[in-house]
């Protein structure tokens, strides 16, 4: 998301190949291989853009099938674009003070979503109520749908869009046009599970089968959720773009007559970059990011389910667009607010980093639908997680900023966050943070959690766990305690420390040498997290131990009566735990006067010759 250039910004404050494909016409066919998946909620719109009035109206017919054993009596619609209808009216610009990710909202451009009328499909009038800030409404149904059985509605409506904010929105002749039509909630648990608009939280919705026609002036390009279904030229200097899409949760698309195409065969998924031409020196840079991330996570977790992933850019002056992921479609962007040629990769690789981290997103949110608001850390934790392995594997050290005496890694600076609020537990819904504590509840911390899980359970482990997860709750709806079933199943440990210490719990660790004496070194644990880890002692003959400690008492004391002289003890010397608060206390070397000194060395000094020159020496 954003976050990340805003990261790096702030950082930057406080610290001293391959060739391009062609550009491409999108009406090129595809033979569509769809996921299997029976829909629960289908759309089929049709609307009008209108690049005057920044308004999208039209109609939407919704098919919806009640999955569960329970009758559904009524039925919850999301108006998000209400959240924007003025500075202070609504929960999300209480919450945000009008700020979204660094971007501030421009009262004389508002948005909103109205429903002018919605009947069932035998004609019945609906009557509709707004409810909580107005980003609900809520309607009777004549009678209950049963199990099993489905609902069809008729809904007219129009949606103005506001200046760019919050991931939507239009600039001058940009159009990124997200979370833009009524949408139902989730029933789930005998009710609907639908929120009020907050400012850090997200999206949820059942996944279902998309039919969009858009009519929009013909020198427009679009790019959009799922695959361009047809192209038809009107009479009238607009023409009428069609996308269908197959087991997604929502549909996203943006509109602007300055886009250009390019798109590249990656394993047989068509990959497309849809760029603006100032930004046409970022084709190879954001193609071949694009190919790492679904190549790697197709390895990693599973294969990617959908037939083409679209990758937009935006604006620099609409970079509230960018950052954001939807299925099938995610934004990145290249605002440079610095002027130190970040995002243009003198220096960095924060254009890598946004484009990972969105498709990321695509296994976990698009497949793996996790509920936004109320567990964003599953969401957004396990999406950065492997954004940052990815990143180390693909673009090694330094990788998010090299600027000569300024370098750091994506891990060096999410690590730098966790260590500035490490109590802050990482689950909780999105409205219980705020704005510090979200990003690293729902970023930082998980991304250092996850990876001290796999440094304890193994690399190999972790990555199957993370692959049993994806294919055992695809195009499902799972939990926290869904993934701790599955963790703890596939690495047969008990994972207390990791959920209850770290998800749900406060607690913290720092595991320290609090001494290293001739025949014994002892080790201290301080906080009340508890994690295995090793401590490495090495003797004055070079000879090395590695003693497993599981942590849970305060202090443990190694006797090495039987052994050479220790020289230094370490502490989880392959730094594992990523959530040990100091490094610097886990190794320690033994104090020695001189002669002690000057006699163990000589002893090194003499192995090594032994090593070099055979054991006849010199």
């Amino acid at each position: 998301m954003r976050r990340l250039a805003i990261l790096v910004l702030a950082l930057i404050v406080f610290l001293p190949a391959r060739a391009s494909s062609a550009a491409t016409d999108n009406t090129a066919q595809l033979v569509p291989i769809w996921p299997d998946v029976t829909p629960i909620a289908s759309y089929d719109i049709q609307v009008a853009l209108d690049i005057d009035t920044k308004m999208v109206s039209g109609h939407e017919t919704i098919t919806y099938t009640n999955s569960t054993d329970t009758p559904i009596p009524d039925v919850v619609f999301h108006l998000y674009l209400n959240a924007f209808r003025d500075s202070t009216s609504s929960i999300f610009m209480q919450e945000s003070g009008s700020l979204s990710r660094g971007y501030s909202f421009d009262p004389d451009y508002p948005g909103g979503i109205e429903i002018t009328d919605i009947r069932l499909a035998d004609g019945t009038t609906l009557e509709l109520d707004l409810i909580e800030d107005e980003t609900l409404a809520k309607a009777e149904l004549p009678e209950p749908v049963a199990p099993g059985e489905t609902l069809n509605l008729e809904v007219e409506f129009q949606s103005t869009l506001p200046k760019v904010f919050a991931r939507t929105g239009f600039y001058k002749d940009f159009f990124m046009v997200g979370q833009w039509f009524p949408k139902l909630g989730v029933w789930q648990d005998g009710g609907w599970n639908a929120y009020p608009f907050h400012s850090n939280s997200e999206f949820f919705a059942d996944f279902g089968n998309y039919d969009v026609a858009i009519t929009l002036p013909d020198n427009y390009v679009t790019g959009a959720t799922g695959l361009l279904a047809s192209t038809k030229a009107n009479n009238d200097g607009t023409q009428t773009v069609s996308y269908h899409a197959e087991a997604v949760i929502d549909f996203a698309w943006a509109a602007s007559p300055n886009f250009k195409q390019a798109t590249r065969d990656v394993g047989g998924l068509e990959v497309v970059y849809i760029y603006l031409p100032e930004h046409a020196f970022t084709i190879d840079r954001a193609l071949d990011a694009t190919e790492a991330a679904v190549t790697n996570f197709g390895a990693w977790y599973g294969a990617y389910p959908y037939p083409r992933l679209t990758v937009l850019d935006v604006p620099d002056e609409a970079s509230g667009a960018g950052g954001m992921e939807y299925p099938m479609l995610v934004t990145a962007g290249l605002e440079d607010p610095t002027g130190l040629g970040l995002m243009k990769g003198q220096y960095d690789h924060m254009l890598e980093i946004v484009t990972i981290h969105e498709i990321g997103h695509e296994w976990w949110y698009a497949v793996v639908a996790f509920n936004e608001a109320e567990e964003p850390w599953l969401d957004e934790g396990i999406t950065d997680y492997s954004t940052v392995r990815l990143m180390e594997k693909e673009y090694g050290p330094h990788e998010m900023l090299d600027m000569g005496s300024i370098k750091m890694s994506y891990l060096e600076a999410r690590r730098m966050e966790y260590l500035m609020m490490p109590e802050t537990p990482m689950y909780g819904k999105a409205w219980d943070f705020g704005t510090s504590d979200y990003g690293v509840g729902a970023y930082s911390k998980p991304v250092i959690s996850l990876l001290t899980l796999e440094g304890v359970i193994g690399e190999e482990r972790m990555l199957k766990v993370m692959s049993t997860f994806f294919e055992r709750y695809r195009f499902k709806h799972p939990t926290t305690e869904d993934f701790r079933a599955t963790a703890e199943e596939v690495s047969g440990q008990n994972l207390d420390w990791f959920f209850d210490g770290l998800v749900y719990g406060k607690e913290i660790l720092n595991y320290s040498v609090s001494s290293v004496e001739e025949h014994r070194v002892t080790v201290t644990r301080q906080g009340s997290l508890i994690i295995p880890t090793e401590v490495q002692v090495t003797f004055a003959d070079g000879s090395e131990a590695l003693e497993a400690w599981d942590g849970s008492e305060a202090q443990k004391t190694f006797d090495y009566s039987d052994r050479p002289a220790v020289v230094r003890a370490e502490i989880d010397p392959d730094h594992k735990l990523l959530v040990d608060l100091q490094w610097s206390d886990n190794g320690l070397l033994r104090r020695m006067d001189v002669w002690s000194w000057l006699a163990i060395n000589c002893q090194i000094l003499y192995q090594i010759q032994n090593m070099l020159l055979g054991e006849g020496g010199l």
